[in-house]
C-alpha cells in the first residue's frame, strides 16, 4: 500500500484539518502517496437553510462515506462533531490523532457589554448563548468559517459563536476583533468538538492499523466517551446538546447539556460507562 485517497470536504478548514492528517500519515510511512478527493456533501450544497431545517444528521458525512463504501477513497477526515451518531455499516472510525481546543470562542466587533446581536445557528449554541447574554438579540448564520467572520464585519452582528479549534486550524484574520473562549462548564461543547475523526473501511487491516499509529490514547478515549453519551441520546444537530469530557489521568470529569437540562459527574477513567449511563437516564428523565 503506497498511494491512499483521502476524502474530505472542500472548505479551508476541512483541507488544512486533512493536511494534518496527511502529515501525520506520512510520519509514520514517510513513502506514502496521499491524494485528496474532495466532495461536496448535502451540507454544502445549501448555505442558506438553517442545519436543523435542512436535516442535520450526516449532513457533512454521508457523501463522504458514500467514497469509501464505493471504493474511490481509502479514508475519510471529519471533523467529529459532524458524525451523525451511526456512521455507515462497513465502516469505522480508526483514528483520532491529537485534539485541538474543545471550545467555543465568542468573536464580537463591540466590547461584550454593547452586545445586542449574536449570530449563531446552533440550537445548543442558542441555549448557552441565552444564558450568557440574555438581553441579545440571536440571529441566524451560515457558512464556514471565514465566511461567518466576513459577515460578522460587513453585517449586522455584533458577535458571532464559533469552535475554537477552526481559527486554530486555519489562517484568518481576526485584526480588530475581540475573541475570548469560554469555559467548558459554563458553554459545554459539542460532542467530539476539536477532534479529527479518520474513517475507513472495516475489513481494511492494513490502513487500520495505519490509522492507529497516528491516534493519541487520550484524544481518542474522550472522543468514544462523547460519542457514548451522544449515541445514547440520539439526537442530530436540530436536538441542544452539548457533551465533554476531561480526561485528567485516572479522572475523568463528565458533563452534558440536553434540552436544556445540565448534569455533570466525576468517575475514575474504568467506571466511565456506568456513569455516562447514569447521566443519560436523568437526561431523558421526563422525555
Amino acid at each position: 500500500m503506497k498511494k491512499i485517497i483521502l476524502a474530505t470536504r472542500g472548505s479551508a478548514l476541512a483541507m488544512a484539518q486533512s493536511e494534518e492528517v496527511k502529515n501525520k500519515l506520512l510520519k509514520v510511512d514517510p513513502e506514502l502517496e496521499i491524494e485528496f478527493l474532495e466532495v461536496v456533501t448535502s451540507g454544502d450544497k445549501d448555505r442558506k437553510s438553517s442545519l436543523s431545517a435542512i436535516g442535520g444528521n450526516g449532513l457533512f458525512v454521508r457523501g463522504i462515506e458514500e467514497k469509501l463504501l464505493s471504493g474511490e477513497a481509502d479514508i475519510a477526515v471529519h471533523s467529529a462533531k459532524d458524525l451523525p451518531y451511526e456512521i455507515a455499516e462497513g465502516l469505522i472510525i480508526a483514528g483520532a490523532p491529537a485534539q485541538a481546543d474543545c471550545r467555543d470562542v465568542i468573536i464580537s466587533k463591540v466590547p461584550e457589554a454593547d452586545i445586542k446581536v449574536i449570530g449563531t445557528g446552533s440550537p445548543r449554541r442558542i441555549i448557552e448563548v441565552k444564558k450568557q447574554f440574555p438581553n441579545a438579540e440571536i440571529k441566524e448564520i451560515r457558512g464556514n468559517i471565514t465566511t461567518r467572520v466576513r459577515k460578522l464585519r460587513e453585517e449586522d452582528y455584533d458577535a458571532i459563536i464559533i469552535a475554537a479549534a477552526g481559527i486554530e486550524r486555519i489562517d484568518i484574520d481576526l485584526s480588530g476583533l475581540n475573541v475570548r473562549k469560554f469555559d467548558t462548564e459554563e458553554f459545554i461543547p459539542a460532542a467530539c468538538q476539536g477532534i479529527l475523526a479518520v474513517e475507513c473501511r472495516k475489513e481494511d487491516q492494513e490502513i487500520r492499523k495505519l490509522l492507529a499509529d497516528t491516534t493519541e490514547y487520550e484524544t481518542m478515549l474522550r472522543f468514544e466517551m462523547e460519542r457514548y453519551l451522544f449515541g445514547k441520546l440520539k439526537a442530530d444537530c436540530s436536538v441542544p446538546m452539548g457533551i465533554h469530557a476531561e480526561v485528567n489521568n485516572y479522572e475523568v470529569k463528565l458533563s452534558a447539556m440536553f434540552r436544556g437540562k445540565y448534569v455533570h459527574e466525576e468517575c475514575v477513567v474504568t467506571d466511565w460507562k456506568r456513569v455516562a449511563d447514569k447521566m443519560v437516564e436523568e437526561l431523558c428523565l421526563d422525555e
